[in-house]
């Protein structure tokens, strides 16, 4: 009696639970695929209840929260898909934007476009990560479209753009191909143009590092020099530093000033280029600079350049360099005081600065005591050249009278080191 009692409790247990299967309802939206049908959903036993929240909860959230519908491809939107062909590609969107426009192009605003430009060139910059990418992009088979699109760019009206344009131009300045296509194109001059830009600051500097990086090699210092239109950019990087140091001309840009005294240190090997350096007063900048001790690497860079040549050196020594060199003479830089000792060698290889070196005489007898063999040798050689002058000579004799050990060592090695060694 017992188990049939049992039987008919656990029948009426199944009864109920069946039809509490058929009151709820299957899921409206299909999810899984072992519920495809009511039949399979409602199996009318005990272990499948419960089975079918978690369908219902999936169809609350379905309506709540649905799917996106597919968003429309746009070609002229950057997108970060595009892998190794992305540089290609992006080159051909603002191509079309700019140099080709279509009719999808044709019938966007003014707005619209230049979105699409900044856009792109941000793309574009950020697509140039490595040397295989920019060696492809410059010796490919549209290389020259590449680099007349971006000198087409550089004379946009929106700063971004420009900014962009001088950016990848800097990555392209990072290998041979690149820098003989930046200098054969033109774009070398465009953005030395760019150094006095009125719109922004951003723009100048950017223009400025991507000739500081076109200059850092022999081969693009030697094009930019021989080739772009006899000297123009050396004179225009001049006429910037000097407009963008001051607030007068209302472009000042103090960043700019250290990156184009670097590039100008590297251009001013040459005789012409020095010629040309010396016509826009950058002698006088110089020593300024110098004296205000503000920038004092590049700016002694820049003076031993200058140096190398007589008018430079009469320049120098006019403008009161070696007074200026004097305090530098001491700096706590060893750098320093080794490219100080180095420029006022050079300036008195001229007699005149012979006869007005006194002033540095102390400082650089005090770096004959240096044990790094660089600066002993800058300054050893600098006395040497001072000394040719006699009452110099005597003065160096005044200094060195109380440390006889060291005057003998430097009057040996004066006899053992040749007088060339000073050019």
């Amino acid at each position: 009696e017992g188990g049939a009692e049992g039987f008919s409790k656990m029948a009426e247990h199944h009864a109920l639970l069946s039809v509490h299967h058929e009151v709820i309802a299957a899921p409206q939206i299909k999810h899984l695929p072992s519920y495809r049908s009511h039949s399979e959903v409602t199996a009318y036993l005990p272990g499948d209840v419960g089975k079918q929240v978690p369908h219902v909860l999936s169809d609350q959230l379905a309506k709540r929260y649905p799917y996106p519908d597919p968003a429309h491809y746009d070609d002229l939107q950057p997108t970060v898909a595009y892998g190794r062909q992305g540089v290609a590609k992006t080159m051909g969107v603002l191509q079309r934007l700019v140099q080709e426009p279509d009719e999808a192009v044709q019938k966007l605003s003014e707005e619209a476009i230049l979105e699409l430009k900044q856009a792109n060139i941000q793309k574009l910059n950020e697509a140039m990560y490595d040397h295989t990418v920019v060696g492809d992009t410059v010796t490919g088979e549209n290389a020259d479209k590449n680099v007349q699109l971006l000198k087409e760019l550089l004379a946009d009206k929106d700063p971004t753009v420009k900014r962009g344009a001088a950016e990848v131009l800097g990555r392209f300045s990072t290998i041979l191909q690149g820098r003989k296509a930046v200098c054969s194109s033109g774009c070398a001059e465009s953005l030395a143009e760019m150094l006095e830009d009125l719109d922004s600051a951003d723009v100048r500097l950017a223009a400025g590092k991507t000739l500081q990086i076109l200059t850092q090699s022999i081969d693009g210092r030697d094009d930019v020099v021989q080739n772009v239109a006899d000297g123009k950019v050396v004179v225009m990087m001049v006429k910037a530093l000097l407009d963008t140091a001051t607030r007068d001309k209302g472009i000042p840009t103090p960043k700019l000033t250290p990156v184009l005294l670097e590039s100008l240190a590297n251009l001013l090997m040459f005789d012409d280029s020095i010629v040309l350096a010396l016509k826009g007063n950058i002698m006088e900048f110089i020593v300024k600079t110098l004296r205000l001790r503000t920038h004092n690497m590049p700016a002694l860079k820049c003076l031993c350049s200058l140096c190398g040549h007589p008018d430079g050196k009469r320049g120098a020594i006019e403008a009161k360099a070696l007074q200026a060199l004097s305090g530098l003479l001491a700096s706590e830089k060893p750098v320093e005081r080794q490219l100080s000792a180095r420029a006022v060698l050079c300036m008195c290889v001229d007699d005149v600065g012979k006869q007005q070196a006194a002033v540095v005489v102390p400082n650089l007898v005090q770096q004959l005591y240096e044990e790094d063999h660089d600066l002993y040798m800058n300054a050893l050689l600098a006395i040497r050249t001072i000394s040719e002058w006699p009452e110099t000579r005597a003065y160096v004799k005044t200094v060195l009278r109380d440390d006889p050990q060291t005057f003998e060592s430097v009057f040996k090695d004066h006899q053992i080191h040749l007088a060339a060694f000073r050019f």
